[in-house]
């Protein structure tokens, strides 16, 4: 029986017709979560593909789809549509880094020495095409990866060694290449990236025509707001040690306090990837107050799965400061973050489905009278007629909306 592995993550995106409501109901006018069939929730690109395909029921959990993908590698449990959504083009990726066998393939003549690290003295003197000049500022940016490495704290980051070899270049290109997080918790996906990096050098032309199928992918992994490109170049350049220190000045620039830093960097629950794009994402908030609040929050996360919501959150955040109304503040709301704007008070939560809860109930009534609830899901007509008979809207498909 092939191995399945558990990947819970907390945000997600249905992008549905219309979901059903549910058929229970709890005590007190409360419903209880639903069971969907796939084919009833999931458009088709979701719903198989030649890499996977969907199996079983679809059962509501903490709001969101818990989705059994069956593939080569064996059944993973995927909570919620846009994780599951990057998984599946992980595992595209997957598959056609298996088809890629090796050093052989990947070294030309022309690019076998393109990520070999420098060795000898005689090297840093006679590589070839190089001025003096050159080389040395290629020795100083190996030393200032070397301070970075030891000044990380990221439990998730390469190891001072491999933040300067070849092969950990090597996987962040390969990764580049084929749209991918090159942290990835994917563990198929992760095995293939290993082997390949394993070689001491890698040919260009071989490596991006070999994984064209798979660009463009990218910004379900690792987009945030409008910085995608920018943002996947400098996972790509920059060792995870290195994103670290560039995402500690961000954040103290932006008045986040040491203790708070501290702790976001020494999280297991997020890639280094997760955290250069929550820190992307909360320096397009401009002057925006609170982003302390934000980050405290997200660093307590306790599971792979919050990590990602609170990613996703923070994606989403972006968006809508930068296309619906500028995020003037965030104020705590029983643990959420929620966003104070020109608009008034907005919750942003990646949920696939509301139904009527006490948690929901506990939400709005924390909060206040007004505001509105974005979530990347539906709602059930019951719960959206409580929000409103308690002055909350719900935006239904927040990241269809928002681009993201």
């Amino acid at each position: 029986m092939a191995k399945a592995y558990t990947y819970l993550a907390a945000g997600a995106a249905l992008i549905l017709m219309a979901l059903p409501a549910p058929t229970g109901a709890l005590g007190g006018g409360y419903e209880s979560p639903p069971t969907f069939s796939p084919s009833k929730i999931l458009p088709p690109d979701l719903l198989r593909s030649p890499y996977h395909t969907i199996v079983g029921t679809v059962p509501i959990e903490n709001y969101l789809g818990r989705y059994q993908m069956q593939t080569k590698y064996g059944t993973f449990t995927v909570l919620g549509a846009q994780l599951l959504r990057m998984r599946v083009h992980e595992v595209a990726a997957t598959a056609k880094l298996e088809q890629i066998n090796g050093a052989e393939t990947l070294v030309t003549s022309a690019g076998r020495t393109a990520l070999k690290p420098l060795e000898t003295a005689k090297d840093l003197v006679t590589a070839p095409g190089k001025t003096l000049n050159e080389t040395m500022k290629g020795v100083g940016g190996w030393f200032n990866r070397v301070d970075a490495s030891m000044a990380a704290t990221d439990p998730n980051r390469e190891g001072t060694v491999a933040s300067l070899t070849g092969g950990s270049k090597a996987r962040r290109k390969l990764a580049f290449d084929a749209g991918v997080d090159p942290y990835t918790t994917f563990e198929p996906l992760n095995a293939e990236l290993t082997r390949l990096a394993s070689a001491s050098a890698i040919g260009e032309s071989g490596v991006n025509v070999g994984l064209a199928f798979v660009t463009g992918g990218a910004g379900i992994a690792i987009s945030a707001g409008g910085s995608a490109d920018t943002l996947r170049q400098v996972l790509r350049d920059k060792t995870a040690a290195e994103l670290e220190q560039l995402g500690r000045e961000k954040l103290a620039q932006m008045g986040v306090s040491q203790g708070t830093i501290d702790a976001l960097y020494a999280s297991s629950s997020l890639t280094p990837t997760d955290k250069a794009v929550i820190v992307a994402a909360m320096m397009q908030l401009g002057n925006a107050s609170g982003r302390e609040i934000f980050v405290a929050r997200t660093a307590q996360a306790k599971s792979y799965s919050e990590g990602f919501a609170y990613r996703r959150k923070a994606v989403l955040t972006a968006a809508y400061h930068k296309k619906i109304a500028p995020v003037r503040s965030f104020v705590a709301v029983g643990g959420t973050p929620v966003m104070q704007t020109a608009k008034g008070l907005v919750a942003i939560v990646p949920m696939d489905y509301v139904y009527w809860s006490p948690e929901v109930e506990s939400l709005v009534s924390s909060a206040g009278p007004h505001g509105q609830l974005w979530i990347t899901g539906t709602a059930s007509p019951l719960a959206t007629q409580n929000l409103a008979s308690r002055g909350w809207s719900v935006v239904a498909r927040a990241d269809s909306r928002l681009g993201k």
